[in-house]
């Protein structure tokens, strides 16, 4: 799984480009990655210029 850090995204838009599944959505405070639709390719993660976006062990509603 993929998550955005709050605050790091400078919303270049390249990994709303870059996801194949189109998991990545712009929200009213930056990017949200959708859980039904991110498979963990981390295509984002190579993608970000500004490393806003880290890997997840696990998809959020299993924690």
């Amino acid at each position: 799984m993929a998550a955005v850090t709050i605050g790091a995204c400078q919303g270049c838009g390249a990994c709303l480009l870059t996801c194949p599944t189109h998991a990545i959505r712009p929200t009213p405070g930056g990017l949200t990655v959708r859980e039904d639709r991110c498979t963990g390719c981390l295509e984002c993660l190579e993608i970000c210029p500004v490393d806003a976006i880290r890997a997840t062990a696990e998809p959020r509603g299993e924690r």
